[in-house]
């Protein structure tokens, strides 16, 4: 049975996070067919390093888990170097808005503009790994096929062009200016096969990197099914209410934006028995707001999860940042109406795609949408009703892992 390897900065059945969840879904899938490792490091949470894993070798769910301890180049000056970093990311970002950047990356795939300034400033992330590139450069070749995720991370930047002709890169690229940096050129052009989540995030990165990016096929993830809890005991130990728009991520400023403020002035326009609950871990720096119209549950397990979404009046995803949204697919899977942010070209299109969610233009454009999802029952059953067909055609296992053995085998 050959080897493949997937290269994530972190991994693990309890770390929180799409990217990590994506990962591990796959490697857990495709462990029936491969012998599967993942190189990672030793990093639990990012922000509370006394939480890490243990480094070395380990066996979990039947795959082998390599850990590596970050040890960051110079990384007391991180912020100075990534500042010293930044021509080449904005010239590639002004040529990407006067729409030339794709002509000029046909021309000039790889840029030495600011290269070493860039490596430089990667080298310095708190989580890069030296000594997983040197495990990389030693024992690539034993590997079928080497699978980068997140392609803003030192590990895939600089991993991947180790051993290009077997590195197959899932970008999960969302428009970020992280995107911009010349030194993804370079990955961007030079792996044997990028393998992205959607059509939208293809064509992004085709504007980018022009013709001269590398062969690329859409792949994607599937949905991991899980038994929900008992709904009784779920409803009363988190106080849920029996109307109610669901928020599920992680409580934070770059994800969740003006979403409480605006619903909040949603409910002193239309009034409305439905409340907004939100789950998922909640940072230090939100302020929870007086009253019971917005719940905050913190963490739940997946089983709770699973009931509170099944049992959710709609769902709504205010993140412009999305190369898939895994929990967009969970919610239309379930037959559950979705309200997404339509500054994400990604979801925009799972909307048109599957008839089965909405998209809001600004946040007065959002109160409407809510208001109309909530008072028309007849337009959330259609919606919903459309949702799971959708999922079974374009996201299934049987789809994605036809997709990637054919990816491993085709050297």
């Amino acid at each position: 049975m050959e080897k493949i390897a997937f290269v994530i900065i972190r991994y693990g059945r309890d770390v929180n996070g799409g990217a990590e969840a994506h990962c591990r879904m796959l490697a857990r899938r495709l462990a029936a067919d491969y012998r599967v490792e993942v190189l990672t490091t030793t990093l639990r949470v990012f922000d509370d390093r006394q939480q890490d894993f243990p480094e070395g070798v380990s066996v979990e769910e039947g795959i082998t888990v390599r850990r590596f301890t970050p040890q960051p180049i110079d990384g007391q000056r991180h912020e100075a170097l990534y500042r010293r970093s930044k021509l080449t990311r904005r010239i590639r970002r002004w040529l990407d808005r006067v729409g030339l950047l794709g002509i000029v990356s046909t021309l000039h795939p790889r840029w030495s503009l600011g290269r070493e300034a860039e490596r430089r400033a990667i080298e310095s992330q708190p989580g890069h790994t030296p000594r997983m590139m040197t495990f990389i450069r030693e024992h690539g070749t034993e590997y079928r096929a080497l699978f980068f995720m997140n392609y803003y991370f030192s590990q895939t930047i600089l991993g991947a062009t180790i051993h290009p002709e077997r590195s197959i890169l899932i970008p999960l690229a969302h428009p970020n200016h992280s995107l911009y940096y010349g030194i993804e050129a370079e990955m961007f052009t030079r792996v044997r096969h990028i393998a992205f989540n959607t059509r939208a995030e293809e064509r992004m990165c085709r504007r980018i990197f022009g013709r001269a990016m590398a062969p690329s096929s859409i792949v994607g993830c599937g949905i991991e099914p899980v038994e929900p809890a008992d709904w009784t005991t779920v409803r009363a130990r988190y106080g849920l209410p029996e109307s109610y728009v669901l928020y599920l991520g992680r409580v934070t400023r770059s994800k969740i934006g003006r979403l409480i403020p605006e619903f909040l002035r949603y409910k002193q326009r239309y009034s409305g028995t439905a409340r907004l609950v939100m789950v998922g871990g909640i940072d230090a720096g939100i302020e929870r707001p007086a009253g019971d119209e917005i719940l905050m549950t913190g963490f739940v397990d997946d089983a709770e999860k699973s009931a509170i979404v099944r049992h959710a009046t709609l769902m709504i995803n205010p993140s412009a940042q999305e190369s898939l949204s895994l929990l967009m697919l969970e919610a239309l899977q379930n037959r559950i109406p979705v309200l997404v942010n339509g500054r994400s070209e990604v979801m925009k299109d799972h909307c048109r795609l599957s008839g089965a969610a909405l998209w809001y233009d600004g946040w007065h454009d959002f109160r409407r949408k809510l208001h109309r999802l909530l008072d028309d029952e007849a337009l959330r059953r259609q919606l919903a009703a459309r949702g799971p067909a959708y999922v079974e055609a374009n996201y299934s296992w049987k789809v994605i892992l036809t997709r990637l053995r054919a990816l491993i085998e085709s050297r």
